[in-house]
């Protein structure tokens, strides 16, 4: 039985919080299952949460003129009051570019309005650190690779230590150089 049938059959007995808390540990490993985040949704307006149910549906293909979701993302404003907090409700723990198209354009004004406030945001999956050598260890992920991860954007034990081996290269090259430059 998977996620969505279980959280179905926890909001069928009643337990709404249990089916919420299946849901988010489902996000966890499906961060951007637009059936989890959906039933997330509906699971916020059977517990009488509109506005967390708009926080869930602002990640979905839920048209924005959908008067269900209207409603939804109009609590969501009314309840965060500001642009920014808005941003920091959203249960996002994907890329941007993982959630569809109306999800992705939900983002960019949103991101436009809190510019246009004088504040800065980012979707927090879409900030990439960089060492000083401009190496990052997602420069070696490949969502191809057979590992078996069914989640897309993990990265397997191979990949993992690969990008590991290559920064510790790196870190040593730059020892060595240092050492040279000391001892010379």
């Amino acid at each position: 039985m998977d996620v969505i049938d279980q959280a179905q059959q926890d909001l069928a007995r009643g337990d709404h919080v249990g089916a919420k808390t299946r849901l988010y540990e489902a996000l966890a490993r499906q961060p951007a299952s637009q059936p989890i985040l959906e039933l997330l949704a509906y699971t916020y307006l059977v517990m009488g949460d509109r506005a967390s149910a708009g926080a869930a549906w602002f990640l979905t293909a839920k048209a924005d003129d959908d008067p269900t979701a209207a409603a939804a993302f109009a609590a969501l404003e009314a309840r965060h009051g500001s642009a920014i907090g808005v941003a920091r409700a959203l249960p996002i723990n994907a890329p941007s570019g993982h959630y569809p198209a109306r999800a992705r354009h939900r983002l960019d004004r949103l991101s436009a309005a809190i510019r246009n406030n004088g504040e800065e945001w980012v979707p927090p999956r879409d900030i990439v650190y960089f060492d000083e050598m401009g190496v990052d260890s997602d420069d070696f992920a490949d969502d191809n690779f057979p590992d078996g991860a069914s989640v897309r954007g993990a990265r397997s034990v191979q990949q993992r230590v690969l990008a590991a081996l290559i920064i510790l290269a790196i870190a040593a090259t730059s020892a060595s150089v240092v050492l040279a430059i000391v001892f010379s």
